[in-house]
């Protein structure tokens, strides 16, 4: 009797033995490749060189298309603020020490039309989600082929994932938040067209914090030969928002939603219906012309025109910016420089 206890024993560990070893399938599960085209040269993210951070549909807070304050500062180094929706500010590295306001020192394009004015100012508020597929940050200056600024870089593309088909997309929410994001996307592997149109609204948390946004764009790329390739960018953005102003810390115990109440003289930013109305048209012509196998070039003619519209608690500004630019670059190419 006592033998066969230890044999009993052992015939019933046997299976659990066998079930410990049996092998897990792989959940591995392979990255697709990214490919960065900073400094005008298409390589992998690993072999860029610089930091580089990758902003696209698979990274970015899928949950709020209202704003890219989520998206943006989940980057190491990277800072973007929105004083009232619809204000923004972007600090790479601590490029904003200088401005209280808006989005200087940064370098932005846009389907590799400049979007920074000649003065280095960027109307970052007229995009909206739909107008860009991916985004490439390169924090550190690159003023050796983009321009004069120490703050970074910002690249935004829109035909680089292109499939065609028409999507609409509609979010709602609290303070009456309203959200449509529509496109339309046609053509082929020649020829290919984009219509984007969005309209962003809230009444925002506090007072006299309202924002209306609405937001049409088209792009077109066509391809002339194998070695030719020519492509136009037009965005136009109508933008309103209320800015509520600054409260003290007894204020803000008192009541954190209320607008800057009124001081002395000046009335209060509800009283003085304090609102910054933008208007803002973009429109760009991309030349490509491959030279040889090894040497390419790009030439961008562009131009913009901003109306900016802001009445205040202590005055009323008015002023039209316009613009306009032109960009070439030369690419070499050697397969032995690897």
């Amino acid at each position: 009797m006592k033998k066969i206890i230890p044999l009993i024993a052992f015939a019933w560990a046997i299976p659990l033995f066998s079930i410990s070893q049996e092998k897990i399938a792989d959940s591995t599960r392979l990255l697709s490749e990214v490919t960065v085209t900073v400094f005008g040269q298409y390589r992998k993210l690993s072999q860029a060189g610089v930091p580089v951070k990758i902003i696209d549909l698979n990274n970015a807070d899928l949950n709020n298309k209202s704003s890219l304050v989520n998206s943006f500062n989940t980057i190491a180094g990277v800072r973007m603020e929105e004083r009232s929706p619809g204000s923004y500010r972007i600090n790479i590295r601590g490029s904003s020490l200088r401005s209280p306001f808006g989005v200087r020192n940064v370098k932005v394009y846009w389907n590799d039309v400049p979007v920074t004015d000649p003065g280095g100012n960027t109307y970052f508020n007229q995009f909206a989600w739909n107008n860009f597929s991916s985004m490439e940050i390169f924090k550190g200056p690159a003023s050796s082929l983009y321009g004069a600024g120490t703050g970074g870089l910002i690249l935004m593309n829109n035909l680089d994932r292109w499939q065609p088909g028409v999507s609409l997309d509609y979010v709602t929410g609290s303070y009456n938040l309203q959200n449509v994001f529509a496109s339309a996307r046609f053509g082929n592997g020649d020829q290919k067209n984009q219509f984007t149109y969005a309209h962003n609204q809230t009444d925002g948390y506090r007072d006299q914090s309202a924002m209306r946004r609405d937001n049409f764009s088209w792009l077109s790329q066509l391809k002339i030969s194998e070695k030719q390739e020519l492509s136009a960018t037009v965005l136009f953005t109508d933008l309103e928002y209320e800015t509520p102003g600054a409260l003290t810390l007894a204020e803000f115990n008192a009541n954190p939603k209320a607008a800057r109440p009124a001081a002395g003289a000046f009335p209060s930013a509800a009283a003085a219906k304090a609102t910054i109305y933008q208007k803002n048209i973009l429109a760009g012509f991309t030349n490509r012309y491959e030279i040889s196998s090894s040497l390419q070039n790009t030439t961008t003619l562009y131009g913009a025109f901003s109306q900016i519209r802001n009445p205040t608690i202590r005055n009323y500004e008015r002023r039209n910016e316009p613009s306009y630019g032109g960009r070439t670059t030369f690419t070499w190419k050697n397969k032995q420089w690897k």
